[in-house]
């Protein structure tokens, strides 16, 4: 898959640069991909990133990156409840 840039975190009207320590530096991620989708799981840092992938000579590249952070998670009751729902939905 294709180089990794910097991570941002949405803020108040524009997305902002992600300001926090580069855990994807210093922490190797549990991966899973499809075709289409690409799941990287930083246990230490509290993160989940999904990635749209896109396609090019045989090689997949990272397209659009959405990182869930388990605090928010952890804070948010109806998030973590749709994602356990879609979890036990889909098994």
């Amino acid at each position: 898959m294709g180089e990794r840039k910097a991570g941002y975190r949405a803020g108040k009207g524009k997305t902002k640069p992600y300001r926090g320590e580069p855990y994807w530096e210093k922490e190797q991620p549990l991966e899973a991909a499809t075709h289409r989708v690409a799941l990287s799981y930083y246990p230490k840092a509290g993160k989940l990133q999904v990635a749209s992938l896109w396609h090019k000579d045989g090689e997949a590249h990272r397209g659009k990156v959405v990182t869930i952070d388990a605090e928010d998670v952890q804070l948010n009751p109806a998030i973590r409840e749709l994602l356990a729902r879609v979890l036990e939905e889909w098994s």
